[in-house]
């Protein structure tokens, strides 16, 4: 397994009478700032952020003009209700109230960590997960969630990870929509990988089809003239069935992985295969 990207870093809750303070390792090391309800953390040229208070945005990433948004929780600004938040080492957990018809109680653990991550320019990547749970105060409600990517690349592709074997799909994808379900018995992991914009990047995604209910990404062409190849990406993973009942929790993930170049892409193999192996979550 890599080697962990996290085992050397200082990680320090801060106060919020004093959130300017920041745990500073070697200058060869990262920097993270972890705050009462978020965190900042830099990677090469690029800075990753999260606000437990906007589960919408989920974790932003920031390079000069571009940014992109990853794994945003969809929830009714109107009905949400933020109740709880924290961050423990590269963990930060937000909880909400959806108090509309569906009275859904919903928490969000975004997690830094490195089993995943590329094993090749690690220092200049990352690796990211959400586990969503949610369950209902109602005997029965509709329990669909969906957890949304948006970005901007000049390349996407997708492979599928199955019965020990990965298998990339053999046309990039181009403008278009794109449905993903899975109804094997066998977990499989689907993976959607994009060349970031202006960016040496590969964003990499991934879910599981024991966790998740489908996927759905659209693109379209940007409208810059400068950016001629350039399609703004939008993934939406939706979990969980669209009926629940009382005193179940659902729980599903997604995982992000920022690694090298889309020429180089032995990493999102390993990554697949690690996460296909992961033990199912508890329920």
């Amino acid at each position: 397994m890599p080697a962990d990207l996290f085992s050397n870093m200082k990680i320090e809750k801060l106060s919020s009478k004093n959130t300017n303070r920041v745990s500073d390792t070697d200058s060869s090391e990262d920097k993270i700032r972890s705050y009462d309800l978020g965190w900042t953390h830099k990677i090469g040229s690029l800075t990753a952020q999260l606000n437990l208070e906007k589960p919408g945005t989920g974790i932003s990433l920031k390079s000069g003009n571009a940014s992109s948004s990853l794994m945003g929780i969809c929830l009714s600004q109107q009905a949400l209700a933020f109740s709880d938040g924290w961050v423990r080492g590269n963990d930060a957990t937000g909880v909400y109230a959806v108090n509309d018809a569906r009275q859904l109680q919903t928490s969000g653990l975004w997690r830094l960590q490195s089993p995943w991550c590329p094993t090749k320019d690690i220092e200049d990547s990352l690796t990211a997960e959400l586990i969503l749970s949610s369950e209902t105060l109602r005997e029965k409600s509709d329990g669909s969630l969906a957890v949304e990517c948006s970005f901007q690349a000049t390349m996407a592709q997708t492979g599928r990870w199955c019965t020990n074997s990965f298998r990339w799909d053999s046309e990039p994808l181009g403008t278009c929509e794109y449905w993903s379900q899975s109804r094997s018995q066998t977990v499989t992991v689907q993976c959607f990988t994009f060349q970031l914009r202006g960016s040496d990047h590969t964003l990499a995604l991934f879910t599981r089809s024991d966790e998740i209910h489908h996927t759905v990404m659209t693109s379209s062409p940007t409208e810059e003239t400068n950016a001629p190849d350039t399609y703004l990406y939008v993934l939406k993973s939706y979990f969980f069935p669209t009926i629940i009942e009382k005193g179940v929790l659902h729980r599903g993930r997604i995982v992000a992985v920022l690694g090298p170049s889309q020429a180089e892409k032995d990493w999102c193999t390993a990554a697949a295969s690690a996460f296909a192996h992961q033990p199912p979550l508890l329920q």
